[in-house]
């Protein structure tokens, strides 16, 4: 059997165990930081004015247009869901591109 660790998953993108295992495994050594490895769903981080939480979400989904929604309220969602539970108020949007 092939090991799970050899080969990226639909599932390393899930933000669940695979995810987490794969930000410990290759990502936080490669950019090991403190920031990093509070492996928070936004990343807060000092400014002069005091903090910011920073997060972006990015989706594969076909088709981009589906039942109950779209690409773009899935990727605006996921990204104000995860500043909310890091207690920020959203105010900015990032964009982030899967090519």
């Amino acid at each position: 059997m092939k090991n799970p660790h050899d080969t990226i998953l639909l599932g390393h993108g899930s933000g669940g165990k695979l995810s987490h295992e794969l930000i410990d495994r290759l990502f936080a050594k490669m950019f090991d930081n403190e920031i990093l490895r509070q492996q928070s769903d936004s990343a807060i981080l000092p400014v002069d004015s005091g903090h910011i939480a920073y997060t972006t979400d990015s989706f594969v989904v076909d088709p981009l247009f589906f039942p109950g929604g779209d690409i773009g309220k899935l990727a605006v969602a996921g990204t104000v869901n995860d500043l909310a539970v890091s207690g920020a108020v959203p105010r900015y949007l990032s964009c982030g591109f899967i090519i």
